[in-house]
């Protein structure tokens, strides 16, 4: 009689490899996610080109304000280059800051009925990429002590879309 045990089979299992073409895919995604990464490290690190809107440029601003600046013409300046969300920031002694262009010229017309002006310097441009600077020496009498001084600043002015937007007054110590 036969016997009851089944006979073992003579073929082994193989152990399953992956495929070929999976294996090159996933090195050529690595390969591309390696190069994505170093591109986007080296293209954080580049410089990035600057803009300040529309209208005038710091240089063309600049330059115009400086040619009012030496004719007296303080109202042209105020009407055509001051943007009307202006801050106005003042250092040493003040640090304070006035924000909107109502404001600032409040500022501007209560310093002018204190202080008697006798003579006025004004040295620059130096125009940077976003905004330009401005040397003021100033011989100035301030009426409600009758304290006659000499004060130097530098004003320092960004540009957005054409117009002045802020500035900042630096003294000399």
């Amino acid at each position: 009689m036969p016997s009851a045990r089944k006979k073992k089979s003579a073929v082994k299992p193989v152990a399953k490899k992956a495929a070929p073409k999976k294996k090159a895919a996933a090195k050529k995604t690595a390969k591309k996610a390696r190069k994505s990464t170093a591109k986007a490290k080296a293209a954080s690190l580049a410089p990035k080109l600057v803009k300040t809107g529309r209208g005038a440029t710091p240089m063309e601003l600049a330059s115009s304000m400086m040619g009012l600046l030496r004719a007296g013409q303080m109202a042209e300046i105020e009407d055509k280059m001051l943007a009307s969300s202006l801050e106005s920031v003042e250092g040493v002694g003040a640090s304070m800051a006035w924000k909107g262009k109502k404001a600032v010229l409040r500022k501007y017309r209560d310093w002018e009925a204190d202080h008697e002006i006798h003579e006025m310097q004004v040295d620059g441009p130096w125009v940077g990429a976003t905004g330009f600077a401005v040397k003021y020496a100033i011989d100035v009498t301030q009426t409600s002590t009758g304290q006659r001084s000499q004060m130097e600043e530098i004003a320092v002015y960004t540009v957005r879309d054409g117009k002045i937007v802020r500035e900042e007054f630096h003294f000399k110590v």
